[in-house]
């Protein structure tokens, strides 16, 4: 059952149903309320004629950041005079009760009375904003005390997060600027307007300062894994040119030619050994001297609170 409150003249009404409204309401836009009560998730529709504005839709107002299913929707419809909402929760929406409501006799216009609707279903996104900047407060400390690859699942968590709280604001400044376009430039004159105008950049400022801070993280991130990758390949090339004259050796002592005069030597083995560690050390001082051993050598015992 889709129950709907209408607002007209300074004051609201409230119908079971459709077609309880279509009883009692007869404007040239009702018949366009079935087809409004079918409408889900974030669709917004305009009308411009001469002398008649309208938007109407269906606007998400909580989207549960875990969970693609777990959110709540409305519908509206909107003019210079009436405003209808239908299939809302108005505790959780309006964060007042059902009766508060009712009782509102404000004499506001049906525009003005829309934009506290809108700004009240923002409240929910901006505590989403608030829960997400602690988060990310919490993940630029972690990526000093413990850098691995949780933390850098966490990021993309958080990011993807970010993405959804971005989303629903563009909503939202979606129907904004549908109002302004609709009912022109007087309605800045209604302070309700400047209001949802401050929560709206407000918003915004928001989500982009956190946005370039999830970049700085990632690229962050990005730096540090190089780094690290970096050091790898070099401890491996270096333990490669360190081995290499062990492993030549190798193969030719255990090559089977019939002339194999080295085992006849007392010393055999001892000699192969001190030139295998002669050669090894040789390349070792010469890589040093270089400076191509980098910091692999240096005491990295101590890695609390190091970065890398």
């Amino acid at each position: 059952m889709n129950m709907i409150y209408h607002y007209f003249e300074g004051s609201w009404t409230r119908y079971q149903d459709v077609t309880d409204a279509l009883n009692h309401l007869h404007y040239p836009w009702t018949g366009q309320m079935t087809e409004i009560s079918q409408l889900r998730d974030n669709i917004l529709k305009l009308e411009t004629r001469e002398d008649y504005e309208s938007i109407w839709g269906s606007h998400i107002y909580y989207q549960n950041l875990e969970d693609e299913m777990d959110y709540e929707d409305f519908q509206f419809y909107l003019d210079d005079q009436h405003l209808m909402l239908m299939d809302i929760d108005v505790p959780k929406m309006l964060q007042y009760s059902e009766e508060e409501l009712l009782r509102d006799k404000s004499k506001r216009s049906a525009l003005d009375t829309f934009y506290i609707i809108i700004k009240s279903t923002t409240y929910s996104y901006m505590n989403q904003i608030d829960e997400f900047e602690n988060k990310l407060h919490s993940i630029l400390w972690e990526v000093k005390k413990r850098n691995n690859i949780k933390i850098l699942d966490q990021v993309a968590e958080a990011d993807h997060q970010l993405l959804l709280c971005k989303s629903q604001i563009v909503t939202v400044t979606e129907l904004f600027m549908m109002t302004e376009e609709a009912f022109g430039k007087e309605i800045k004159e209604s302070k309700y307007y400047h209001q949802m105008e401050a929560r709206v950049k407000r918003a915004r400022f928001l989500i982009n300062a956190y946005e370039e801070e999830i970049d700085a993280l990632l690229d962050f991130e990005n730096l540090v894994s190089s780094y690290r990758g970096n050091e790898i390949t070099k401890t491996l090339t270096i333990f490669t040119a360190l081995f290499a004259p062990a492993t030549l050796l190798g193969a030719i002592w255990g090559m089977n030619f019939k002339n194999m005069p080295e085992l006849d030597w007392q010393y055999g083995y001892l000699i192969a050994i001190l030139a295998m560690l002669g050669v090894t050390y040789g390349i070792f001082v010469y890589l040093k001297g270089k400076g191509w051993m980098g910091d692999l050598l240096d005491n990295k015992t101590d890695r609390k609170n190091k970065f890398f």
